[in-house]
């Protein structure tokens, strides 16, 4: 009996072992046999890693901050009563003047807004589902996800009324340049678990991105690129580890080489992904102003990854933002392809929120919101207003054309704007829906414009920098489908015209 359990237990092991080769990820360094284990040996004793420079101090211990939670791989946290796939979709929404006070979260989840795009009349900002930034990712409440929009610069602080907001399942592919740093800091051992997580990850990734892999130090090497999934693994470990590598950190000059390979390559959307663990201490470029704008001239994101206490957080936290990209930190190697993953996810699942700015000039964007589980979420982006037009915060009861007396706070706000800007004329345009003949709606359309110039004239401002005209319902902003939809087509557009 005692011979049979012992025959019983090394069958198990057999099966667990076999189990576990099939399961977990191989590394396609790692020995398989003692003469690999011999090969594998001598290959280690042929790799040529640089002097390491004083300045890039070696620690082969992951130092993590007390009660650091790592990122784990993503995933979206639904409510059990809810519907766990595009609950929101072409949701338009209006937002009250009064507080939303129907819930009280106690916790705060963030959005990051990124991707940003926007032109002379709209802006359109991608927003992650809100986060913890640890890999849980939860959905937006359907009823008003957003409850308040800010607008805000160094004078004043205006809210948008109406948005439209879209939960986005992208699947449309990317040209990712993925850049590694390699410097002396790194290592060889950590460098190897960080080509391991790359391969790991764009094998793992739902869509199939083509990928450019760039190591460096002090010098850039441009590995490969391609959207084969044999040969991006061949790209990943060209060189093993730290061979070839080794010295200092050249973070600017990696960059530049990143954005100029996407530049060529306009059949895919570009984006950046850059990992560091130090500091930039030896590019030849040294202007970060000229890369980072050629990146946004270009529309390439830089999402970045900083790593460990010897990190420049700001600098990396720096070009994520002015490129609209995303930032995270880590501390601990095993956290290498979690980060990845999140960083993919982050590309193919977000909302897409879309509205007309409220003012001229801003120099941030803030975001207000709540989960369905009633979390509270908050996000903002700094960026520049260009001018663009704007609605004005002014609704018209159903068919009239007389402005009420609530709205004069914000026609004395454009007055003034026009008054310390005697550069700039102003077009007013005023819309309508589909209700009635379309005669009808342009006649209103015309009336309503002017009704807002006369009340600008009695603020003070020179009628003949003011021209009022009417598009009636021939210019919808949303599709007229919907209440919500037609009130948003409802509107007033103010729009700078350089004199």
């Amino acid at each position: 009996m005692k011979n049979f359990k012992n025959s019983i237990l090394a069958f198990m092991f057999i099966v667990s072992m076999v189990a576990c080769s099939i399961i977990m990820p191989k590394n396609p360094y790692s020995p398989t046999s003692e003469k690999d284990a011999t090969t594998l040996v001598n290959t280690i004793k042929e790799l040529h890693f640089k002097p390491r420079p004083a300045f890039e101090p070696f620690d082969s211990v992951d130092r993590k901050p007390v009660g650091y939670v790592g990122v784990s791989k993503p995933k979206i946290i639904t409510s059990s009563n809810t519907v766990p796939t595009n609950n929101i979709k072409n949701t338009t929404n209006t937002i009250n003047a009064k507080v939303d006070s129907q819930l009280l979260a106690k916790t705060v989840y963030n959005t990051v807004p990124y991707l940003i795009k926007k032109n002379k009349k709209e802006i359109n900002v991608r927003l992650s589902n809100p986060t913890d930034w640890k890999g849980n990712y939860y959905r937006f409440r359907q009823n008003l996800p957003l409850n308040k929009i800010e607008m805000i610069n160094d004078k004043d602080t205006c809210y948008i009324v109406k948005y439209t907001l879209n939960e986005i399942n992208d699947k449309k592919p990317y040209h990712i340049s993925v850049v590694l740093d390699h410097s002396g800091s790194m290592g060889h051992d950590r460098c190897i678990e960080l080509q391991d997580a790359v391969s790991n990850a764009f094998q793992e990734s739902e869509i199939k991105n083509k990928v450019s892999i760039i190591k460096f130090d002090s010098q850039i090497s441009f590995e490969g690129k391609s959207s084969d999934s044999a040969e991006i693994q061949k790209i990943i470990y060209n060189k093993i580890g730290m061979d070839g590598f080794g010295g200092s950190t050249s973070i600017y000059d990696a960059l530049d080489v990143a954005i100029d390979s996407l530049k060529v390559d306009p059949t895919y959307r570009p984006l950046i992904i850059l990992f560091s663990d130090g500091y930039e201490n030896s590019s030849r470029v040294k202007d970060l102003y000229g890369i980072v704008n050629k990146a946004k001239s270009n529309n390439i994101p830089v999402f970045t990854i900083a790593f460990g206490n010897g990190v420049d957080v700001d600098l990396l936290k720096g070009i994520a933002d002015e490129t609209n990209g995303v930032f995270f930190m880590i501390y601990d190697r095993d956290e290498f392809k979690s980060v990845l993953n999140n960083e993919l996810f982050l590309l193919n699942h977000y909302y897409e929120v879309k509205f007309l700015p409220c003012s001229f000039d801003y120099d941030k964007i803030k975001f207000e919101g709540y989960t369905e589980q009633g979390y509270r979420v908050t996000g903002e982006k700094t960026m520049k207003g260009l001018k663009e037009t704007l609605a004005l915060n002014v609704n018209f009861d159903f068919d009239k054309i007389v402005i009420s007396p609530r709205y004069n706070d914000e026609l004395k706000k454009i007055a003034n704007y026009l008054k310390l800007n005697p550069e700039y004329a102003l077009s007013i345009t005023g819309h309508t829906d589909n209700a009635g003949t379309s005669e009808y709606n342009k006649d209103l359309s015309v009336k309503r414009a002017e009704a807002v110039k006369r009340a600008l004239v009695n603020l003070g401002v020179d009628p003949k920098r003011i021209q009022a005209i009417g598009r009636g319902e021939t210019m919808p902003y949303v599709p007229n489908d919907t209440e919500e939809n037609r009130s948003r087509n409802r509107r007033i557009e103010l729009e700078l015209i350089k004199n």
